[in-house]
């Protein structure tokens, strides 16, 4: 009897563990106010990211370039008081990557963000800062001592984006680049023109209309749209 006890006591705190470690035992805890607050103004930084680009790539392939075209999409998304941004390449079917994520780590201050390459493989996470108006994440394969680097800005008051994926080889001597992507945000002219109105989600430019109340709202992305209408009440105080 004793034995059997035993037995099952063990296989009780077997699954504790292996529920522990998988993330199962407690569910995640919210944000504390503050801290989802500082979170979404460092993401507010890139907030020019966010909207749907149609962007060329290149790489250089021996002496001939390489060329092709795909749409990259980023948004906005909010769940439990956290706030992060989602990207996706050509819905899901980029040449080089599939989607990704961009968040904040408050605790070291750093820009996290994650990609998905297309077909097999992990997610590559690099990590970084957001500084003169780029977007530099940096990440080291552990295996090669390779460091790789992605860049991402944009340009001509929001209309244009690049993004540049550069390799160390080592982690020493100069980056240089793999491939790289640049092209303007699907609807935008550069001839300008009057001010568009700020996302009352996320801030920003925002062309996708949401009512409250008789009232017409903008927001920037899909994401922003499903926050407003799961709360308006919250962003239409005070306007």
């Amino acid at each position: 009897m004793f034995q059997r006890t035993a037995a099952l006591a063990a296989l009780a705190a077997g699954i504790l563990s292996l529920a522990s470690a998988t993330g199962l035992a407690q569910p995640s805890k919210k944000a504390k106010p503050e801290d989802a607050a500082k979170v979404k103004k460092a993401l507010q930084e890139v907030q020019d990211f966010v909207g749907t680009w149609n962007l060329e790539g290149t790489q250089k392939v021996g002496g001939k370039t390489d060329a092709w075209k795909e749409k990259v999409a980023w948004g906005w998304k909010f769940k439990d008081g956290d706030a992060w941004i989602t990207v996706e390449f050509a819905e899901g079917k980029g040449k080089y990557f599939s989607g990704g994520e961009l968040r904040y780590n408050l605790d070291k201050k750093k820009y996290v963000l994650s990609l998905t390459p297309s077909g097999k493989g992990e997610a590559q996470t690099f990590e970084g800062d957001f500084a003169k108006g780029a977007l530099k994440v940096d990440r080291k394969d552990a295996k090669t001592g390779d460091m790789y680097r992605v860049t991402m800005n944009t340009a001509a008051e929001g209309a244009r984006f690049a993004m540049k994926y550069e390799k160390q080889d080592g982690g020493k001597g100069l980056f240089a680049a793999v491939h790289q992507m640049s092209g303007s945000k699907d609807g935008e002219s550069f001839a300008g023109g009057a001010k568009k109105p700020e996302c009352i989600v996320s801030g920003g430019s925002a062309n996708i209309p949401v009512t409250y109340m008789g009232k017409t709202y903008y927001v920037c992305c899909s994401g922003c749209r499903d926050e407003f209408n799961a709360d308006p009440a919250k962003y239409v105080k005070g306007k």
